[in-house]
């Protein structure tokens, strides 16, 4: 479950680091009805290092390049010199579609299937659950992405937007 504290990390990620993870891969953004299959091929513009600012806070996520039907990443949100959230995800094939499973704080995975694609904007959701209830990406161009999480948080609807730039891997530190 998430919690309020909680929510920057949601759409904030980092991922394993792979070989190919600094390779920028170029592709078209995704152009499917729903009820087309989808593939990881639909997200692999997402692999790579990305970071962006909210306030005070730097949200940093990488996410690994597609393999062996799934793509994986993490993230932090640091402010004032301290990791104040992580977040562990992936990102699965199952059954011709995409589903999006997030673990804040290395927690419980929640599954939000995709809902629909239109155009470079994807919709995972859960109704189910109890914040956010939908997880939107979208490809805002090549070294673009915008993210939110929306839904009814105690009875009211809520959305956070999150805009991140493709940013060198800096794999080994300062």
């Amino acid at each position: 479950m998430f919690r309020r504290s909680l929510i920057v990390p949601v759409m904030l990620f980092l991922s394993l680091v792979t070989s190919g993870l600094a390779q920028q891969t170029a592709q078209k953004p995704v152009e499917k009805a729903v009820g087309n299959k989808f593939s990881l091929a639909d997200l692999a513009w997402l692999t790579g290092c990305w970071e962006g600012r909210q306030g005070e806070s730097v949200i940093e996520e990488v996410w690994s390049k597609p393999a062996g039907g799934s793509m994986l990443g993490f993230g932090r949100t640091v402010n004032g010199g301290r990791t104040i959230a992580f977040e562990f995800m992936q990102v699965r094939e199952e059954n011709g579609s995409l589903t999006y499973m997030p673990q804040p704080q290395g927690g419980a995975r929640v599954s939000f299937p995709l809902k629909n694609s239109v155009g470079a904007k994807m919709t995972f959701e859960n109704k189910e659950h109890d914040f956010p209830q939908r997880v939107i990406y979208e490809r805002g161009g090549p070294e673009l992405l915008n993210a939110a999480i929306e839904g009814t948080y105690k009875g009211k609807e809520e959305r956070e937007e999150y805009q991140m730039k493709k940013v060198p891997c800096d794999l080994k530190g300062q």
